[in-house]
């Protein structure tokens, strides 16, 4: 049984359009971030030794209910780019997320506006190695 025509054509046509597609979806999507992953033991040690900003990228509720470490300083990811002047330029600084994630993606922020940051860290793996941690609560909003 022989194919009609148009099928055949709508067929090379597809695999075509899907050839072209993939390399393009490729480009597009974001690129991985260059930020340095801390582990917790790399963390603590630059805690304990070095005079770092620790910037804690989380929305507060998270820090309420996950903890971050004493001395953070809490600008969640969303509002870092409005809020840069509050982060000083003079201070070596390390951001924080749950996993790493938003972490990384604040070292690139602050590196595209000439920051000195040290690495980006995910504090679940702090918490597993029973780290100390504090939390902080919310201050009630009327």
């Amino acid at each position: 049984m022989q194919l009609p025509r148009y099928t055949v054509s709508m067929r090379w046509l597809t695999g075509f359009l899907i050839a072209i597609a993939l390399p393009c979806a490729a480009q597009t999507s974001a690129p991985a971030s260059k930020a340095k992953q801390l582990s917790a033991g790399e963390l603590k040690e630059l805690l304990e030794k070095k005079d770092v900003f620790f910037l804690d990228v989380r929305e507060p509720k998270e820090l309420e209910e996950l903890g971050t470490i004493k001395g953070y300083i809490n600008i969640p990811l969303g509002q870092l780019e409005s809020r840069l002047s509050e982060i000083p330029k003079s201070k070596l600084i390390i951001t924080a997320c749950n996993h790493g994630s938003r972490a990384a993606r604040a070292v690139d922020i602050l590196e595209k506006g000439h920051y000195k940051t040290l690495g980006a860290c995910g504090l679940a793996e702090w918490k597993e190695k029973n780290y100390p941690l504090i939390y902080p609560k919310q201050s009630d909003k009327k």
